[in-house]
């Protein structure tokens, strides 16, 4: 449909909050002006989870919104019972390839499809190059193997007697951050959180036990953080932003968050144990349109203007979000970016048998939970993840 078919009333709900405001911001503008006959009534949300007792609660009721935005995993949990609309056509409507295929496997359990990545995040390695620096490290020559890690997180680690000053490596966040950083050095010794065929868990073998083992003695026996160090101090109080952590798991929101602290950031990728490659995790965030809402046309039209490619590079250039959109990914403006351009190559290394299930969020404070015991010193990781096995296989087999 041209601007002048489109009119109507479009009402959408996002968590296009925080470092990703702006973006949000003027891509509302940006459509706005672009389709003057249709009248965009948006509300924001602070975090998917806020988004989602609001989408619960509303689409159950039949008074959904008519497009929404929201965490991958949410979305396919709101799908049941034909609840949203297949997005297929429109996927298809872009040309094979167009989009980038390791964020679009995260729309659906099977078929149909039923959202559509705006964008996704990656993660790598970020590091504070002055602490780097300061610590005799070489901020251009960043960890390339568990050694090094190792190395590097010991040599930023200041404390004044037992007092700690600076973690050398900050490996304490919520669920989602503990989880993230288990599967991370899983697939870095070579394991996968789920078998190939999604149906049973396979963190609990020799790849999943050296992962964890790895992680509690650098907290145990390397004194690389204090337990606990930095957990739920909030975004305001978070140790990196705050100079007083070395290295993280980053994300593509590190990146505005650190600028905006007068951090010198460097980001590398996850190492592979032995450092003969890398990995990473892929995370995105999708469109949906609920199968009863009125405003559909409206709402498809809005996707599609997201996912231009001159939208999609403004979008990225200002949240710093890997686009889903491959030309966007290419364009000239985004990979002159020294940051996000490193981001989108992390995009790479993320596995391409993704967990794409609605139970997937059910799953996480499992294993978070088992990683934090072991990290804390309270479980041993084999009991910890024989434990974890037992629960997330119960899951998968009631999904």
């Amino acid at each position: 449909a041209s601007a002048q078919a489109a009119s109507g009333d479009l009402v959408f709900w996002s968590q296009l909050a925080g470092s990703k405001k702006a973006a949000g911001e003027e891509l509302e503008s940006d459509f706005t002006k672009a389709f003057p006959a249709i009248s965009l009534k948006s509300s924001l949300y602070a975090d998917p989870s806020q988004l989602n007792e609001k989408l619960l609660t509303a689409i159950s009721g039949n008074t959904p919104p008519d497009l929404f935005v929201q965490h991958w995993d949410y979305t396919l949990n709101y799908g049941s019972g034909g609840k949203l609309l297949a997005m297929n056509d429109l996927i298809a409507s872009f040309g094979a390839g167009a989009l980038d295929e390791g964020l679009i496997a995260y729309s659906a359990t099977g078929s149909p499809k039923i959202s559509v990545p705006l964008y996704g995040t990656s993660r790598g390695l970020g590091f504070n190059k002055a602490l780097a620096e300061a610590a005799g490290l070489d901020p251009a020559s960043p960890p390339k193997n568990w050694e090094d890690i190792r190395h590097w997180a010991t040599a930023m680690t200041k404390r004044t007697g037992p007092l700690l000053q600076c973690a050398g490596f900050n490996l304490f966040y919520n669920d989602l951050g503990s989880f993230e950083l288990f599967t991370l050095f899983l697939q870095s010794a070579g394991g996968s959180m789920l078998t190939e065929d999604l149906k049973a868990p396979a963190f609990n073998g020799p790849e999943g036990l050296k992962a964890l083992q790895f992680l509690r003695d650098l907290v145990l026996v390397d004194k690389v953080t204090d337990v606990g160090f930095g957990l739920g101090t909030g975004a305001a109080a978070d140790p990196f932003t705050q100079k007083r952590a070395g290295l993280i798991i980053a994300g593509n929101y590190n990146i505005n968050n650190s600028l905006k602290a007068g951090i010198d950031f460097g980001v590398s990728a996850v190492p592979l144990e032995k450092g003969n490659g890398y990995t990473s995790y892929l995370d995105p965030f999708c469109f949906a349109v609920p199968a009863s809402a009125g405003g559909r046309a409206q709402a498809l039209e809005f996707i599609k203007f997201a996912l231009s490619e001159t939208e999609q590079v403004k979008f990225a250039l200002a949240s710093k979000n890997v686009p889903a959109l491959k030309a966007a990914q290419k364009n000239a403006a985004v990979q002159s970016d020294p940051l996000l351009a490193r981001f989108v190559e992390f995009a790479t290394y993320a596995p391409r048998n993704v967990p794409a299930l609605a139970t997937y969020s059910r799953i996480v404070p499992i294993v978070a939970r088992a990683v934090l015991e072991t990290m804390y010193g309270r479980k041993e990781a084999e009991a910890a993840l024989a434990q974890a096995d037992v629960e997330v296989r119960a899951v998968l087999k009631g999904a």
